[in-house]
Order: C-alpha cells, then sequence, then structure tokens
C-alpha cells in the first residue's frame, strides 16, 4: 500500500447493512445500519471485529441515532422519541440527559461517533426530510438544546456529529432524492439556520455538511462540495476545528456527478470524511479517483494530509466500550421525554380507553394497543378514499364509543384532512392527536379536543398514552409556528 493510499483509505466512511462482518476494505470508518430486530449482542460482535481492522488508533464506528423513526439500534437499547419531542418539552437537562443515556446504549453497542443531533430548524412545514428530526423552528432553542444533547453524548462518551450543515430545514426537497435549493437571503440564513451551528463549532468535534444548494452562498455548487461554505463559512468564519463529514455521496441529490468525482470535490472543498453508505463500490471507486487524484496533482498532498489528521484525532478521541449489562444512567429517559412533549392545543386531553375506539391515519394502532389492550382499534390510509371513510364511520357507529383520532401529517393530505373533518362532524366530542409535525394544528377549528404528540415510535405512544390514559398533565408548547 502507499503512503498516498493509505492517506486515502483514512478519510473514507464505508457502510454496512445488518450485522454480519462483511469483510470490507480497510477504511477510516464504518458506518451501521443495523436490521430491525437485531440484538445488541449481535451488534456489539460485528464492532468488536471492526475494531481490530486497520492501523491504530481503531476506526471510526458511526451510527444514526437520533430517536423517533431515526434510530439503527431498537432492541435493548432506551427507546427515545424524535427530537421535536424535546423542543415540546423545552429542557435543557433533559436534553443532556437524553444525550447521555443515548451514549450509555452506542457505547455498549460498541460504536463511537453518533451522527447526532440535528440542528436543521424546521421551518417549511413540507419538509419531510427532517421534520421531527429538528428540535424546532427557534434558531436559540434548537442551539440551547442541540448543544445540551451534544454535550451529553460527550459526558456519556460518544462523539457528537452535529447536522446538517448550513442547514436542511427551508426546503420540502428531500436530498436523498433530488438536489434541494434554497433562496433565502444571506441576512436570513445567517439570523437563522446558521445560529445553532454557530453555537457549537468552535467545540465540536465533527460536524456534516449538508447537499443543498444555499444560492446566498454558493450559487452553483451544493454545500457538500462548496469550499466557500465548507471552509470559509464553516472554518475561517465560525471557527469550526473539528472533522467534516460529507453527507453520504451516494444520495442522489449529487449521486449523478459519480462516486470519485464527487470524493475528489468534496476533499477540494473542505471535507474530512467521505462516507459511502450502501455500496463498497462506490467506496472503493472514491479510493482510486483519490488517488489518482493525488497522484496526477489535481489534489494536493497536503490536504490529503490534513484531512487524515483530523480524522486520527476524531479516532484517538473514541472511548472505549462498555459492558453490555452496565447499568443505564438514566433509564425510562426516552418516555418521560415524549410524556412533556404531549401538548395541549385545546380542550381536555383525557380518555377512557374501555370507552374509546382509535383511528389511526396512515399507521397502525398496534403500538397504542399494548398501552391500552381493552380499546378497539381502526387503521386508515394516509390517504383515505370516500369509501374508506364510509368504512370507517360504519365502524365507528357499531363500537359506540369516543374516536381517538391519529392524524399524520393531514396538512399534506387533503383526503385525510376531509376525513377528520367528516368524523368530527358525526363525532365533535372526539380527541384529535396530531403525530409528527403539528403544522396541521389550525386545519381542525370543529375539533373541541386536540393534542400534539409529535411521534409513532414506542417512546412517544408511550407518552401520549400516559397522558391521554394516564392522567399525566400535557405541559408541552409547540416547537413550531403555525
Amino acid at each position: 500500500m502507499t503512503a498516498i493510499e493509505d492517506l486515502a483509505r483514512g478519510l473514507i466512511v464505508a457502510g454496512i447493512s445488518g450485522v454480519r462482518d462483511p469483510n470490507l476494505s480497510s477504511f477510516g470508518g464504518y458506518l451501521l445500519f443495523a436490521s430491525d430486530g437485531a440484538a445488541l449482542s449481535e451488534v456489539r460482535a460485528l464492532t468488536d471485529a471492526l475494531r481490530t481492522r486497520g492501523s491504530q488508533p481503531p476506526p471510526l464506528i458511526a451510527i444514526d441515532q437520533e430517536g423517533g423513526s431515526v434510530r439503527r439500534l431498537r432492541e435493548g437499547v432506551e427507546p427515545m422519541p424524535p427530537m421535536m419531542a424535546l423542543g415540546a418539552a423545552a429542557d435543557v437537562e433533559l436534553a443532556r440527559r437524553a444525550g447521555e443515556q443515548t451514549a450509555f446504549d452506542l457505547r455498549r453497542a460498541g460504536c463511537t461517533l453518533d451522527f447526532a443531533p440535528v440542528l436543521d430548524l424546521a421551518v417549511d412545514p413540507g419538509n419531510t426530510a427532517i421534520g421531527t428530526r429538528s428540535f424546532g423552528a427557534d434558531p436559540a432553542q434548537v442551539a440551547e438544546l442541540g448543544g445540551a444533547f451534544g454535550r451529553g453524548l460527550r459526558a456519556g462518551g460518544i462523539l457528537p456529529c452535529y447536522k446538517h450543515f448550513p442547514g436542511h430545514g427551508p426546503t420540502a426537497v428531500d436530498s436523498h432524492h433530488a438536489l434541494p435549493t434554497i433562496d433565502a437571503d444571506e441576512a436570513t440564513l445567517r439570523a437563522r439556520d446558521l445560529v445553532p451551528f454557530a453555537a457549537v463549532a468552535s467545540q465540536a468535534p465533527a460536524m456534516m455538511t449538508a447537499h443543498v444548494v444555499a444560492r446566498a452562498f454558493d450559487s452553483e455548487r451544493p454545500a457538500t462540495l462548496s469550499p466557500r461554505v465548507a471552509t470559509t463559512l464553516l472554518r475561517d468564519e465560525l471557527g469550526f476545528r473539528g472533522a467534516l463529514f460529507t453527507d453520504c455521496l451516494e444520495m442522489d441529490a449529487v449521486a449523478s456527478r459519480g462516486a470519485g468525482e464527487n470524493a475528489v470535490a468534496a476533499l477540494h472543498a473542505g471535507a474530512d470524511l467521505l462516507i459511502f453508505s450502501h455500496h463498497p463500490e462506490a467506496a472503493n471507486s472514491a479510493l482510486q479517483a483519490i488517488c489518482a487524484a493525488a497522484e496526477d496533482g489535481r489534489l494536493a498532498r497536503g490536504r490529503l494530509e490534513e484531512a487524515h489528521a483530523r480524522v486520527a484525532r476524531l479516532r484517538a478521541a473514541a472511548s472505549p466500550v462498555l459492558p453490555l449489562d452496565a447499568p443505564p444512567p438514566h433509564p425510562g429517559v426516552g418516555r418521560e421525554i415524549a410524556r412533556r412533549a404531549v401538548t395541549l392545543l385545546r380542550g381536555i386531553p383525557h380518555a377512557d380507553p374501555i370507552a374509546s375506539i382509535v383511528v389511526s391515519l396512515g399507521g397502525t394502532a398496534l403500538v397504542l394497543d399494548r398501552e391500552a389492550p381493552a380499546m378497539e382499534t381502526l387503521d386508515a390510509p394516509i390517504v383515505p378514499t370516500e369509501e374508506d371513510v364510509r368504512a370507517v364511520l360504519a365502524a365507528l357507529a357499531r363500537s359506540q364509543r369516543r374516536p381517538i383520532l391519529l392524524a399524520r401529517r393531514a396538512h399534506l393530505y387533503p383526503q385525510q384532512a376531509a376525513a377528520i373533518d367528516a368524523i368530527l362532524d358525526c363525532y365533535p366530542d372526539a380527541l384529535v392527536v396530531l403525530l409528527l409535525e403539528p403544522f396541521g394544528a389550525g386545519l381542525f377549528g370543529n375539533a373541541r379536543h386536540l393534542v400534539a404528540a409529535y411521534g409513532d415510535d414506542p417512546a412517544s405512544i408511550g407518552g401520549l398514552a400516559d397522558v391521554i390514559f394516564g392522567g399525566s398533565l400535557a405541559s408541552g408548547t409547540l416547537p413550531v409556528s403555525l
């Protein structure tokens, strides 16, 4: 292996699906995508094997463990709601405890870095790529809560990676599928989207770029490939000194350029670690392209050495693993967050499960079933047809029970909003629960009882059950603007 190849290998992060060791080439880091149902012991066996690869210090072992729907580890760890629940609970100490508990679970799994927290703002109601992954819309609050969650991760021995710079919030385009363009002017971006990143930049061990074109900073290139964003803005102006990750370079926002071209361009821009989540051949193509660019002078060796040094410092900062049976620091904190997040928008947030029937639009009510086994449930599509609505109304009439309507992004699905209105016309005392982002709060003027719960994961549903069935106080506040 040449010296240049050794440098280049250290800058690549390869994704691993499942818990079997895929015997990948030696790289600077690995990104885990543990399959649903994987036991923590299986994940640990994989990470134990990965740590023996390559030179010392051991490679980074990274994971996306944010909470809510973005959680790669699900078995044997604390169920955690999405970060928007922390925004609704609005408690800095609670956010710190959430980070520390997450770090505990990740260290038991053998991970060293978490791609969290998300510092993007929830400012576009159509943005479902970020959605409840955001703490909310207020830059100062997102900075405060995100900083506290990151400090909790570090206190628990996990390196946080703040994302997605310079902000993926003000666009409804999902960079997994297309390249978003943000047209807000520079003053707006600096006063809004950059605020959380600026607050943590000088102390952050790692950050991740967004595949978005922020025209105010670079009208042509996405942030990941833009020296103006990744170096001038982030490092020179905001004082970031840590290691900079790209978002996955296989995402459709940038993938058409090819793995090799993207890798070289990202390094030119100022990135230090290049993520290829899904295909080993993409990581290998990037490796070859980096070596070729360095050997023919298109990519300065000094840039490789600079990036490699930052990665080496990050790897050296990793904490040792914890025993699988170590005692947790904050058991039950996920459900506590979810319970304290539930927000009363109107009416009374309580129901009798024996006298209630749940209508779950766009998802299953099975999790709520486990909280109240005596309760009847109905599942309906996220975009219900007139026939679906007639069937639901007929079932409600037969049940003679009070409906609890679980809405999912009704502000984006007019048919769902119309279905809820139709049910409310017949059952005006129904309890409407806005799951996920609560931007639909203004839709249901005929709802006497309206609450927001921010997620449909087990922690969120458990916290919701504590309020509507257990009588806990609905003490959350809306973390977004309506």
